[in-house]
């Protein structure tokens, strides 16, 4: 199960973030998170995520830029840096510290 709770500029993403959770109902909710000017996902909470929610991810890196919205990411768990390393996306990750 994966939660997100706004408050403002930042959705703090807790739970699990993989296929299982990625229904369409949720990713049609919270792909309205990038029609702000700005959004911060933080994601110190995750405490799963697979190679569907790191493609989730970067779909909305990609929408967040089509719509000008400046993302950024915060607090990765360790086990989605290394994925994206994997994988050679971690360079299209917009990672900020806090």
């Amino acid at each position: 199960m994966i939660e997100v709770q706004q408050a403002e500029q930042t959705a703090i993403f807790s739970g699990a973030l993989t296929r299982a959770t990625i229904t369409p109902v949720f990713d049609k909710k919270y792909r309205k998170l990038v029609n702000n000017e700005r959004i911060i996902i933080d994601l110190a909470k995750v405490s799963q995520i697979d190679t569907a929610g790191l493609a989730w991810l970067l779909l909305l890196i990609e929408l967040a830029a089509s719509k000008a919205c400046h993302i950024s990411l915060v607090n990765l768990p360790e086990d989605l840096l290394q994925l994206a390393k994997l994988s050679a996306v971690d360079t299209l990750l917009p990672i900020e510290t806090p």
